[in-house]
């Protein structure tokens, strides 16, 4: 008894400790949401796009919209040496060979447009819609790369639960295969039967080895979709799951409010009304403040004066109207109103064809939810019909073929149900990206 106990205490801890190696040899497991993290992070155009935005915030600044003053300083040393004759109507003359002359001039600058037809403030507002077009182009780039990286990933799950299916196959296809050796034994099967299951399991197993090569390619592609190595060992959480409840006319309305292709519109429209505005601004006059501080110094070795010396500000208004410019102005207005009926003409478009093609993959999605349900269903049947198929072969009513049927058979439902549960959630990911809700935090 007491070796009896001691045995199975044995066992019981070889069991622990290979559960726990088992564990420890698994890669690590690799859930969506860590997927699209670890793709956006690491994403070379959203790094990119990341540095765009921080240029557009660099130069949403007063004064490159023109608000600010700008000043200047100048200076000029020259020395200039002449051979001089000057004669006057008294009859004197004067000359000297190789006369010097020495200026001097230093000054600071300071000029300020003041009113420019309100300009400036249409350029400020424009290049403060740039900043947030800049954002908005980045996050609508990581939304798609999201919807990029779930799709991949459900379709690695796709396949490794069609994979796990065919390597049920071939496992019922050897539990077959033995059964008809061991009838074949007995003398109640024949050797047709037995060479037709070895077929039916070599069958099945070559295309259990293409399957896996082509798995493997997969994962290394979505590695590659990651920037991570190729070879980076992951698992895959095979929940086939749907969890959309929300109706069409919510998914329409929100993605009129909040996909990222309908906001850069919108901004694009902003951006064309600024333009025309700043373009209304030319047909006003400018009116700019200056003024200077500049000091002067010249020494000549022949003339009327030996030095002159200046230091002095001075300040003053310039203004300028353009009376005539070939009617650039006028076109220039014309084609920008054009531009603001064209972007309103794009954005009609984008709501249209975003509504069209939110309730056409609703209605696909209906559809599918119905599909998968029927397919669940029809498994469960197909499942029942093999294992009863199998039990009347063991017990001699049924032949060879007919068992082999019924396995066929329910493989192929799983697979159905397993492409019916993809492409149901295959068509509920497209929807909540044309809805514009987020895929990432």
């Amino acid at each position: 008894m007491k070796r009896s106990q001691l045995l199975n205490n044995i066992i019981c801890f070889s069991l622990i400790l290979f559960a726990i190696s088992f564990s420890y040899a698994q890669p690590p497991m690799l859930r969506v949401e860590d997927a699209v993290k670890v793709g956006l992070e690491k994403n070379f155009n959203i790094q990119i796009l990341r540095q765009q935005e921080q240029m557009a915030i660099n130069n949403n600044t007063p004064a490159r919209a023109g608000m600010t003053p700008t000043v200047n300083t100048t200076g000029t040393v020259s020395y200039a040496i002449n051979s001089t004759e000057q004669k006057f109507f008294t009859g004197e003359s004067r000359g000297a060979p190789n006369a010097g002359t020495f200026n001097t001039r230093f000054g600071v600058e300071a000029l300020w447009t003041i009113y420019d037809g309100w300009r400036m403030y249409a350029a400020r507002d424009r290049l403060t819609a740039f900043e947030q077009q800049s954002r908005a182009i980045t996050t609508a780039q990581m939304q798609t790369l999201a919807a990029n990286i779930t799709l991949s990933y459900y379709n690695i799950v796709q396949l490794e639960r069609t994979t796990e299916n065919l390597r049920y196959a071939v496992r019922l296809d050897r539990d077959l295969l033995n059964l008809v050796q061991a009838k074949k034994t007995i003398g109640s099967a024949t050797g047709l039967e037995l060479l037709q299951s070895r077929s039916r399991l070599t069958a099945d197993s070559a295309r259990l080895v293409q399957q896996e090569a082509d798995i493997r390619r997969l994962y290394m592609s979505f590695n590659q979709l990651l920037n991570r190595p190729v070879d980076e060992q992951f698992r895959v959480d095979t929940t086939l799951a749907s969890q959309m409840v929300i109706g069409v006319e919510e998914l329409v309305q929100n993605a009129k409010q909040a996909h990222p292709e309908v906001i850069l519109s919108k901004m694009d429209q902003q951006v064309a009304l600024l333009n025309t505005k700043e373009i209304k601004g030319s047909f006003k006059p400018e009116l700019d403040l200056f003024a200077n501080l500049n000091y002067s110094y010249q020494r000549n070795a022949i003339g009327f004066l030996l030095s002159n010396r200046n230091l002095g500000p001075t300040v003053g208004l310039t203004a300028r109207y353009p009376i005539y410019d070939g009617h650039l102005r006028k076109q220039n207005l014309a084609n920008a109103k054009i531009a603001e009926e064209s972007v309103k003409l794009r954005q009609d478009e984008l709501l249209y064809t975003l509504e069209a093609q939110i309730r056409t993959r609703y209605a696909d999605y209906q559809s599918l939810k119905q599909l998968r349900d029927l397919e669940d269903a029809n498994l469960k049947v197909s499942v029942d019909q093999a294992n009863l198929a199998r039990e009347l072969y063991r017990l001699g009513k049924i032949t060879n073929f007919e068992v082999r049927e019924s396995t066929l058979l329910e493989v192929q439902a799983r697979d159905r149900a397993i492409q019916a549960g993809f492409r149901l959630k295959q068509a509920e990911i497209e929807l909540l990206d044309l809805a514009g809700m987020k895929m990432f935090q």
